[in-house]
C-alpha cells in the first residue's frame, strides 16, 4: 500500500457469530482495495466464535476478546486498537462485494468525516445523489445510512467521543453516531452504489423491533437535547418512527403493539393513512394471509 492512500482497518463486532462470521470476513480480506488490517472484537461470545475465526484465519486477522459490554463497546474497542486512520465497520452477519473499499477511498477528500454506500437489498428511496453530501438536518429526517456501508475518519469517531455505549440505544447507536459526526462539521459523502449485503437473522422478531423502536426514540431524546432542536421538528421525527415502526409491527403481526403507535400518530398528526393503518390492525391474520396469498397468486 502506497503511503499516500488512504490506510483502511476494517472492525467487526461478534457475539455468537461462529455460525457466519467466516464468510463477512472473508468479504472484508477479499477486496479490491486491501485493507490494512481487519480486526475481529468479540463480545464475551458463548459459542467458539473465536477459535473458527483464528483456525480459519490465523495471523491474517487480529482477534480482540472482551467481556459482554455491547456492539458500541465492542465497536470502540477495536477502532482504539486500530492502526489505521480510516475505519470500515462491517457487522459479523453482512457481506461485501469486492470493489466495496476500492469505491469509497476514491471519495475521500479534505474536510471528509464519513463514507457510506447503499446495501444491495436496500431500494436506494430517498437516498442521496452520487457524491451529494449529507447534511444533519436531512440526516435528522431520515437515517439511510446502514452501519456496513460505512467508511469512518478515527479522527472524527476521536472528535464526537466515540460509539455511545448506552445498551438501551440497541439499533439506533450507530445513527446516533453519524448525526454527531454531522453536527461537528464534518462532511458525510455518498456512493450510490449497493456495494454491501445485510443478512438478517432469525431472532425473536417481535422483541428485537421493540426494542429497536424503544432504541430509536431515546436516540431521538438523546440528539434533540444535546443539539437543542426544535420541537416541532423533533415531534415530526417522532411521528415517522412510530409510522415506520407501526408498518414493521403490523406486518410482523404484532397487531396489538402496530394500534398504539397509530394510535399516538393520530393524536400527534392525524392523517387519513393513519386512520387507515389504525383500523387495519383490527382486522384478524385470516384475512390478512388470505389478501397475501391472493396477490401473490395474481402476480405470480
Amino acid at each position: 500500500m502506497s503511503l499516500t492512500q488512504p490506510a483502511v482497518s476494517v472492525v467487526i463486532p461478534a457475539y455468537n457469530s461462529a455460525e457466519f462470521i467466516n464468510g463477512t470476513i472473508e468479504t472484508a480480506l477479499d477486496q479490491t482495495y486491501a485493507p490494512l488490517e481487519v480486526i475481529v472484537v468479540d463480545d464475551g461470545s458463548r459459542d467458539d466464535t473465536v477459535a473458527v475465526v483464528r483456525t480459519r484465519f490465523g495471523d491474517r486477522v487480529r482477534v480482540i476478546q472482551q467481556e459482554n459490554a455491547g456492539p458500541s463497546a465492542a465497536r470502540n474497542h477495536g477502532i482504539r486498537e486500530a492502526q489505521g486512520d480510516w475505519i470500515a465497520l462491517l457487522d459479523s452477519d453482512d457481506l461485501w462485494f469486492p470493489e466495496k473499499l476500492g469505491r469509497q477511498v476514491e471519495r475521500i477528500a479534505e474536510g471528509v468525516g464519513l463514507v457510506h454506500c447503499f446495501n444491495r437489498n436496500d431500494l436506494p428511496v430517498h437516498q442521496p445523489e452520487e457524491g451529494q453530501e449529507v447534511t444533519f438536518d436531512a440526516l435528522l429526517r431520515r437515517n439511510y445510512i446502514g452501519t456496513s456501508t460505512t467508511v469512518l475518519l478515527k479522527a472524527a469517531w476521536e472528535q464526537v467521543g466515540g460509539f455511545d455505549e448506552d445498551r438501551r440505544l440497541m439499533g439506533a447507536e450507530d445513527y446516533n453516531m453519524w448525526l454527531r459526526i454531522a453536527a461537528a462539521g464534518f462532511r458525510i459523502v455518498t456512493v450510490r452504489e449497493g456495494l454491501s449485503l445485510y443478512t438478517p437473522t432469525e431472532n425473536s422478531l417481535t422483541r428485537q423491533v421493540q426494542q429497536m423502536l424503544r432504541g430509536e426514540l431515546l436516540n431521538l431524546e438523546k440528539i434533540s437535547a444535546q443539539f437543542e432542536i426544535p420541537l416541532p421538528v423533533v415531534r415530526a421525527r417522532q411521528v415517522e418512527i412510530w409510522n415506520e415502526y407501526g408498518q414493521s409491527l403490523f406486518w410482523i403481526r404484532d397487531k396489538k403493539s402496530a394500534r398504539e403507535l397509530y394510535f399516538n400518530i393520530l393524536k400527534a398528526q392525524p392523517s387519513a393513512r393513519a386512520a387507515a393503518m389504525w383500523m387495519a390492525t383490527f382486522i384478524p391474520d385470516s384475512l390478512l394471509n388470505l389478501r397475501r396469498h391472493v396477490r401473490a397468486t395474481v402476480t405470480s
